[in-house]
């Protein structure tokens, strides 16, 4: 979503669901697992702005570490340093722990986050993450994302062209429904066929 567009996102762990704001006060060492194009960099924006911190990559931090002790860490992208360099995370989680933080967020692709991350994080930073998962966005918030990205078209029509190809279940991701919607605009609001809305 664009910077001046931004729905706040429930999170949900393996006990309860949590508002943003709920999150930051529930604990300071979280962990916030999507999939591709769900919503981590916006939310972890967010997450920055209420915190009163620069949301940083992994990759980055992982270079140059935090540049004030006892802040809050706010780190996206985990998953993009994990594929690329595995010595990357031990330093990344060497440069936290260095800060003494007052908090640290860290997302990451559900894919590339389990109990050896969770491990790793709790032997460098002496605490359990909260490992919570984005809520998928309902159907208003669908209808309010499309609404925002492409106005003055019908939601529920572009809805029913994209379920005629079974790809309905794909709404509630962000990116996917931008990019179906853009490619329901330039097919003249009818789709040939599944290859053509790709």
């Amino acid at each position: 979503m664009s910077q001046d567009f931004y729905l706040p996102r429930m999170l949900a762990s393996a006990e309860r669901t949590f508002t943003e704001q709920e999150l930051v006060s529930a604990s300071a060492y979280v962990v916030v697992l999507s999939e591709p194009g769900g919503g981590k960099s916006s939310l972890l924006k967010s997450l920055a702005n209420q915190l009163e911190v620069e949301c940083v990559t992994a990759n980055l931090f992982s270079h140059m570490g935090a540049e004030t002790k006892n802040g809050s860490l706010v780190i996206d992208a985990f998953d993009e340093l994990a594929k690329i360099d595995q010595v990357g995370i031990n330093r990344l989680l060497a440069y936290a722990k260095k800060s003494d933080p007052k908090h640290v967020i860290i997302s990451s692709r559900s894919s590339e986050w389990g109990a050896s991350s969770t491990k790793a994080f709790e032997e460098a930073l002496g605490r359990t993450p909260l490992v919570v998962r984005l809520e998928e966005f309902n159907e208003i918030e669908q209808k309010a994302i499309f609404s925002y990205h492409v106005m003055n078209e019908d939601f529920v029509a572009f809805r029913d062209e994209v379920s005629r190809f079974d790809l309905e279940s794909l709404l509630p991701n962000p990116q996917f429904l931008k990019l179906f919607a853009d490619a329901y605009i330039e097919s003249g609001r009818r789709f040939k066929d599944k290859n053509s809305i790709f």
